[in-house]
């Protein structure tokens, strides 16, 4: 369930005030609803975070009441979730959305302000994909055959447009995994999953599969892009020189537009595959290009470590990180597992999701092991709308 804090005062006449059919719309109850337990956990069966939220604000005594329902939430779900490029417009002050038994997230636009996990409360999260040792290992992999078989294409790039595809294509990677993730989460049964160069562990696959469609989508995508932006470097230099657009140069864009579509769908499909097959007991094995190689793996005869470092909100350990040390035991056998494995295997990373919908990363860096908690895979954005002491707590 999603609270919007909303005015009703403050609601534009037009509807589609924000030019877009596809545009929130707030909807009053005739009679506003009491803001209260019994209230909210009748109405929370109609309203899926991924549908709707409820219009709440407060009347001159300071007491809270459900005026109404917003409607398009799936657009701000799927922005969220990287299944869609663009920000749609979002409503009201703050959003409240609880995403677990005892789990609140608090939403100022795009920015996650704070999130409250049971007891804890969580103000930042560690971008692993994006900066640090796991970020380092993952990029090698996504960039080790891209393009494997377009040597003529690269001999035409410079060395700064392939250094831009280069991070093109980590970009869909990274969003890619954590698209995975997320459905992981999602399914609140908990999941596992090993990125390895060292795959002595597939003998301990109930399923091996070869499924390489990820890393095949995300090159058509890539692909599909660059030749975007060559079109219009190409609409740009026919304006400049003859001031009209060939009209062949318009199917081409229009084709080109067809592919990048094709492409994104193709990933989507291929996502929700791999995300299923952790479905079953066991962690997909995955290689660093994020080709599945079996699903319902097993770590079997792999002790863990004495001691592991646990970070919370940083994606680069150093001296001056917050870090705590503790036993493996401190976790489930899932989790146990993985860092046995990542202990014994350092070229490996192992990404767990409790059936709390933690979501931990694993690694071995120079003869230790680190676990970072709270990892970041949404797509977060920092708002400029956060008072300043916020944003010094927020960061």
């Amino acid at each position: 369930m999603t609270i919007t804090l909303i005015d009703p005062k403050s609601i534009p006449k037009d509807p589609h005030g924000f030019n877009r059919l596809d545009a929130w719309m707030l909807f009053p109850f005739e009679e506003v609803v009491e803001f209260s337990t019994k209230k909210l956990a009748k109405l929370a069966k109609a309203a899926d975070p991924w549908s709707s939220s409820l219009a709440v604000y407060y009347d001159q005594d300071e007491k809270l009441y459900v005026h109404g329902m917003i409607d398009q939430a799936i657009h701000y779900q799927s922005y969220l979730n990287y299944e869609r490029e663009d920000k749609p417009p979002r409503p009201g002050v703050i959003q409240v959305m609880i995403t677990g038994i005892g789990i609140l997230s608090v939403m100022l636009d795009y920015h996650q302000i704070a999130v409250l996990n049971q007891d804890n409360l969580v103000t930042s999260y560690a971008s692993v994909l994006t900066t640090g040792p796991v970020a380092e290992f993952l990029k090698k992999g996504a960039s080790v055959s891209l393009f494997s078989g377009y040597d003529t294409l690269l001999k035409e790039l410079t060395e700064e447009e392939v250094t831009s595809l280069h991070k093109i294509n980590y970009r869909y990677y990274a969003q890619s995994l954590c698209r995975i993730l997320l459905k992981i989460k999602n399914y609140a049964h908990g999941g596992a999953l090993l990125i390895t160069n060292d795959f002595e562990i597939r003998k301990n696959s109930k399923h091996k599969l070869f499924y390489d469609r990820i890393p095949v989508a995300i090159e058509h995508l890539v692909l599909a892009q660059a030749d975007n932006s060559a079109l219009f470097d190409d609409v740009i230099k026919s304006k400049r020189n003859t001031k009209a657009i060939p009209g062949k140069l318009f199917d081409d864009l229009d084709y080109n537009y067809q592919d990048i579509e094709d492409a994104s769908q193709e990933l989507n499909g291929a996502v929700r595959f791999v995300s299923s097959l952790t479905c079953i007991d066991g962690l997909v094995l995955l290689s660093p290009r994020l080709e599945v190689k079996g699903f319902g793996t097993l770590i079997r005869d792999i002790a863990p470590p004495k001691e592991i470092l646990v970070y919370k909100d940083v994606a680069n350990p150093s001296p001056k990180s917050r870090v705590s040390v503790q036993s493996a035991g401190h976790y489930g056998t899932r989790h146990q597992s993985m860092i046995a494995y990542c202990n014994s295997y350092p070229d490996s990373v192992g990404f767990v999701v409790s059936q709390d919908g933690d979501i931990r990363a694993i690694k071995s860096v120079n003869g230790k092991i680190y676990v970072w908690e709270n990892i970041k895979v949404h797509h977060f954005l920092k708002t400029s709308k956060l008072p300043k002491l916020l944003k010094t707590r927020t960061r």
